[in-house]
């Protein structure tokens, strides 16, 4: 895990944002948005904390599908 570095150091911060819309037929559709920022260490790698918080936020995003398409089959 990256040493965290106060978050109002905007050169030392990371962000990513995902959505992704599901079609649900009959002109509706779920609209579902996941997003992170992380401060990271300048010395760490940046590439590793890019890799680890794009799958942090795509694994929220794979929750929350997972948990929408129980509420649709529940009724």
């Amino acid at each position: 895990m990256a040493n965290l570095v106060p978050e109002n150091d905007e050169q030392n911060t990371i962000w990513c944002s995902v959505g992704i819309t599901r079609n649900l037929g009959n002109y509706e559709s779920l609209r579902i948005d996941a997003g992170s920022r992380i401060a990271i260490d300048p010395s760490s790698d940046k590439d590793e904390a890019w890799k680890n918080l794009w799958e942090d936020v795509q694994a929220q995003i794979e929750a929350q599908l997972l948990d929408a398409d129980r509420g649709l089959a529940e009724g």
